[in-house]
């Protein structure tokens, strides 16, 4: 493989991009962040953020001046993004006329778990804005979930600031007692007033919702019931996910997200003993899968 080639991993959420820019030994040269990569609900935006992430590694590598000046065609990138595990957004996404050397696209759950398990076998859940798990074989995954916010993604970020709403315009119309996460919501939305709430959400995201996490957990906490109850709701979800993935075999599970940590303590002991930390994060694991694609690829020739 050309050592004129550098390798950057991206790692694209629904509310966050990360870029990892390595030399082909494998070298941290530089790191990006940017905003959302959701292929399947806004390819522009998603293309927007690798390129501002990508961008970003890449000024701090140049401006270490021990690689010379890194162009985007000497990168070889390697993709894992939020929605690239529906067909059709995947297919549109590999038409991108991108300036990169090459492009190699995986879902993030796929990147996460390659990444997780430095490339051998095992399970992964991701859950942070949305929410999905997947069983990597060695040569194949087998996913569950990853349908989407609002129809799928339960448990996730987005589904608990979703529910947060739902349950602050119960308050308001009178059908609940209001309490401390109603007031909490309307204090992040700015507003007590049912209408504006449903006007300002009609112009809301995954990541939108997935914002308001942060006025649930404080009162998670302190154990404020309706907040308990949600997250008591998601973590059956997410036990159920993870049974499903280690039934059969016994390879290890991985929990990758900003809402992992939480989850995990509601975990059965059966599942909390199959737990293992990342070996690596999901930019490497989509590093990995470009560099295994170069292979393959220079292996045909």
């Amino acid at each position: 493989m050309s050592s004129n080639l550098f390798f950057i991993g991206i790692d694209g959420g629904g509310t966050k991009c990360r870029a990892r820019l390595e030399d082909a030994n494998g070298v941290l040269l530089g790191e990006g962040v940017s905003g959302p990569a959701n292929i399947m609900r806004d390819s522009d935006v998603a293309k927007a953020s690798i390129i501002n992430a990508i961008n970003t590694a890449i000024s701090i590598a140049n401006k270490t001046k021990v690689t010379g000046h890194i162009t985007l065609s000497q990168c070889v990138v390697g993709a894992g993004l939020a929605g690239a595990n529906i067909e059709y957004a995947r297919n549109a996404f590999e038409k991108w006329q991108h300036p990169f050397h090459s492009l190699h696209v995986l879902s993030d759950l796929h990147a996460a778990c390659v990444g997780a398990h430095n490339g051998n076998p095992g399970a992964a859940i991701i859950i942070g804005t949305g929410s999905s798990g997947t069983m990597w074989e060695g040569d194949s995954f087998q996913d569950i979930g990853g349908h989407g916010f609002p129809i799928g993604d339960k448990a996730s970020g987005a589904w608990l600031g979703l529910k947060a709403v739902q349950h602050t315009l119960l308050c308001l119309d009178e059908l609940e007692e209001k309490d401390e996460l109603a007031v909490e919501i309307c204090s992040a939305l700015q507003s007590s007033c049912a209408q504006d709430i449903v006007a300002k959400c009609a112009e809301f995201n995954t990541h939108h919702y997935a914002a308001l996490v942060e006025k649930l957990l404080p009162l998670l906490y302190i154990k404020q019931k309706t907040v308990t109850a949600l997250f008591e709701e998601g973590a059956v979800y997410i036990e159920r996910m993870a049974q499903r993935l280690l039934a059969n075999h016994d390879h290890a599970l991985a929990m990758i997200g900003g809402l992992s940590n939480i989850y995990s303590t509601y975990f059965s002991e059966s599942i909390k003993a199959r737990l293992v930390p990342c070996k690596a994060t999901p930019q490497q694991g989509a590093i990995y899968h470009a560099k295994a694609a170069c292979n393959h690829k220079e292996g045909e020739k």
